[in-house]
Order: structure tokens, then C-alpha cells, then sequence
């Protein structure tokens, strides 16, 4: 499992509402017996986006569904920086942009000798608008790299100390003093300039422009490993451990029952997405919409 998947990690776990949501599944992407459908992102209820590893992108826009070749470097993850505008982030440093017609390789790092830096060096995953400056500014970052969208349209890695920073603002959150007794657990971006965080004792809170907000405490499954959290329609939902989905609803979490990939259950759901109402789930081979949440 991706490490990344393991940054929202808690000690206790709460109850739930009784009885499960059964949504009606519909799988608008296969990909077929060797696809691998991974990050998705939704723009709409007939606008997505998905991940197919190292064979590139598929995407449904206005009716048609398109798959655009990556030249083997694999998608990890996306983000919207304003509406019409996306950010696909990925292996060897890949960084494209959608402007609402089409895409645009913005950055992409040379391949390294064999064997001269390991592959993390390379993999960028997360992206968010860093605020502190007079215009906001696009950030991706990885494991290793912290990389600054500049004026022209091309990025840059800052200075140390700055990229410390904001390596350390993508993958933990931003910093401020937590709530009482919360021993800060892990952070999720829902937006490029909110998110949400964990404590160890299970709690989870909402943080928007240094508001915090506590949202209950997280399901016994995603206790133990939380793979997405997405915000949609004012609720929260989270793909967790053992292939589970759930719903917030006020502070407690409801059961989803996830969709049946060819006749059986998924094995395991590492993306979420959601828009105008309806969840998106990417399985191994498929891409799932329910919209009667």
C-alpha cells in the first residue's frame, strides 16, 4: 500500500449508524482485464478523471471518453486550482495541466542514470495553493520534492528552507496549534486550501482558512488505515481498510456498500471522488458512480 495511505493513522475507533446505504452502482469506466484504474477526480456527474497506471490518463468529458498516453509515467494524483483548471501530478516528475480544452506538459523531470536515485526522488502526488504569498501559488509535492508553479506557466523547485516548508504544509497540513488533548494524527487536503486532520485518540476535524471544526471521530476501519477522504455536498466520505466506504453524517459515520467488481467485492478502494452528488469509486479494473447518496 502507498505509504501516503498511512499519513492518517489513529489509536481508537467509534460507533456507527445502524443499517448501511446501498446506493445503486453504476461502472461508467472499464478498462478491461489488465487496466488499473487508480487517483480519479470528478468534475461533474459525467465529468471525471482517472489514473490508469502507467497507460496514461481516460477521461470523460461532454459525452466522449478519451485515454491520453503519459509516455509511461504513472498519474498519482490531481488537483484543481480554480475552476476549468487541473493539475495532473506523477512519476518522474510529471506535472500536467488541463485548461479546460486540453492538456499541457508543463514539467517533467530527465530520466536519471540507472540506479542513481531512488524512485521516491521522483513521484510528486499531492497538490495545494500555498497562501502565504500576495498570489496564490500552485504547489505539488512528493516524498522528496516540493515544486513551485511560476508565473510562466513552468515550476521551480524553491530555495531549502522554503521547500521544507512546503513539503511539510502538503503532507502534514498547515500549522496551528491543535484542539486541546489532540495529538495531531495525519491531514488530508479537501480543497486546495482546506482540509482535515486526525488525532490519535480518533477525533477528526475540518480546518478552512485557520477555522477548525471537529467532525466526530473517525470508523473503526479507517482507524486503522483512512486511503481518501473527499468533501461533498457539506458531508465527508472515506474509503478505509478492508475495502470499506463510509458517510458522515453530522458526527457519525454511516456504512456504504461498496460495488461488486466482476461479481465480487472490491478487493481494495485507494481513490475516491465526489461531484454535483454523486461518489466516485476507482476499483482495479473499473471506475463506479452511485448518485443516489
Amino acid at each position: 500500500m502507498h505509504l501516503l495511505c498511512l499519513l492518517l493513522t489513529v489509536v481508537t475507533a467509534t460507533g456507527t449508524t445502524a443499517g448501511p446505504l446501498r446506493p445503486s452502482w453504476e461502472a461508467v469506466y472499464d478498462g478491461g482485464q489488465h487496466a488499473v484504474v487508480g487517483p480519479v477526480h470528478a468534475m461533474g456527474r459525467d465529468d471525471w478523471i482517472a489514473s490508469l497506471g502507467r497507460r496514461g490518463l481516460v477521461m470523460a468529458r461532454a459525452g466522449a471518453v478519451v485515454v491520453d498516453d503519459t509516455r509511461d509515467h504513472g498519474v498519482l494524483g490531481f488537483f484543481a486550482d480554480a475552476p476549468g483548471s487541473l493539475f495532473a501530478l506523477g512519476e518522474g516528475e510529471l506535472i500536467w495541466h488541463f485548461d479546460g480544452k486540453a492538456w499541457t506538459e508543463e514539467h517533467v523531470a530527465p530520466r536519471p542514470p540507472r540506479g542513481r536515485r531512488p524512485f521516491a526522488a521522483h513521484m510528486l502526488y499531492v497538490g495545494y495553493l500555498d497562501g502565504t504569498t500576495e498570489v496564490s501559488r500552485p504547489v505539488a509535492v512528493g516524498l522528496e520534492l516540493a515544486l513551485v508553479r511560476q508565473g510562466n506557466g513552468t515550476w521551480a523547485s524553491p530555495p531549502p528552507a522554503e521547500r521544507a516548508r512546503l513539503a511539510s504544509t502538503g503532507l502534514l497540513g498547515p500549522a496551528f496549534p491543535p484542539p486541546s488533548g489532540c495529538a495531531r494524527a495525519g491531514w488530508r487536503w479537501l480543497t486546495p486550501r482546506a482540509g482535515a486532520f486526525s488525532c490519535h485518540d480518533g477525533r477528526l476535524f475540518a480546518w478552512d482558512a485557520g477555522v477548525v471544526t471537529a467532525r466526530g471521530k473517525l470508523p473503526g476501519p479507517c482507524a486503522d488505515v483512512l486511503n481518501a477522504l473527499v468533501a461533498g455536498g457539506g458531508d465527508l466520505f472515506a474509503s478505509c481498510k478492508f475495502a470499506t466506504l463510509w458517510k458522515l453524517e453530522g458526527e457519525r459515520w454511516r456504512r456504504i456498500v461498496a460495488p461488486a467488481e466482476h461479481g465480487k467485492g472490491l478487493m481494495d478502494i485507494g481513490s475516491i471522488a465526489f461531484a454535483q452528488g454523486c461518489l466516485f469509486v476507482a476499483g482495479k479494473r473499473a471506475l463506479w458512480r452511485a448518485c443516489d447518496l
